[in-house]
């Protein structure tokens, strides 16, 4: 066999080793992503069974919200502090691992809430509040109620808040109005949660590449609306991300697999 000959042979079965990976990653995220959403499917089935069919949205919200609280609360006491030394919990790290531990405090709990609403059919997006000018001292779940409407929640404090008109109010709807809100705050709440600001997607976490693409997207949003984008929120469904990705790499893996021995065959045959 020729040098050339080796080198072709070579490069196919690279391409054809990489596309089994890629096709046994689209499998096992695939199964997982449909496991994770018959989980959190079943609980908004049963937040909407206990509730009736008179429920209205802003109670489906505060249901939601208790339901994450109560999850989360009997497993943290159990799993807080212990590190789980696995790739699924560390690496890749699902909303049901938050479910399932509780570990990691309002991340969690702001987690396994954005994913309930998720499931129930509603866009969600995680808000990294500053306390005391610190960015990220505590996180809080805003959840889209109309076209138009935002309405914010912490599961951790178990705290919502009311508009003079008795709707729910949103994150920015506090931020302006901390004086009157505050007034609304339960016994157990951590004063030092003034809604000072929020970040809903940290754009420097990734030197220089972040910072481009939200440059990038300013001219075409608007800064206030590249500020209010929740990169988080598009890839909390972690495993049917993962899916998708493995898909769209394998579908270009493919092709260029099929160019490849078509390549390859017109040269054997000429």
């Amino acid at each position: 066999m020729s040098f050339i000959s080796k080198k072709i042979w070579l490069k196919t079965g690279l391409l054809l080793f990489i596309n089994g990976m890629l096709l046994s990653g689209v499998f096992h995220f695939r199964t997982e992503s449909k496991y994770e959403d018959a989980i959190f499917g079943s609980i908004v089935d049963k937040i909407r069974e206990d509730a009736g069919e008179s429920k209205s949205i802003d109670s489906f919200f505060l249901a939601s919200m208790r339901m994450a609280h109560q999850l989360e609360y009997s497993r943290q006491a159990i799993f807080s502090g212990r590190r789980l030394e696995s790739l699924k919990a560390t690496f890749f790290r699902p909303a049901t691992v938050d479910l399932m531990t509780g570990d990691g405090a309002c991340g969690s709990y702001s987690t396994v809430l954005a994913r309930i609403l998720k499931a129930g059919g509603y866009k969600v997006r995680i808000a990294h509040m500053t306390v005391k000018g610190q960015k990220g001292g505590h996180m809080v779940v805003e959840a889209r109620k109309n076209d138009h409407n935002w309405i914010v929640m912490d599961p951790l404090l178990l705290q919502y808040f009311k508009k003079p008109d008795g709707s729910l109010a949103s994150f920015k709807d506090v931020q302006q109005n901390w004086a009157y809100y505050q007034k609304q705050t339960n016994s157990s709440y951590i004063q030092d949660y003034q809604y000072e600001a929020a970040e809903y997607t940290n754009w420097n976490k990734i030197p220089l590449i972040g910072a481009a693409i939200e440059r990038s997207m300013e001219p075409v949003l608007g800064k206030e609306k590249t500020k209010e984008i929740s990169i988080r929120s598009f890839i909390l469904r972690k495993y049917n991300f993962l899916y998708l990705l493995n898909l769209f790499a394998l579908f270009a893996c493919s092709t260029l697999l099929a160019y490849t021995l078509y390549v390859n065959r017109k040269k054997f045959t000429t």
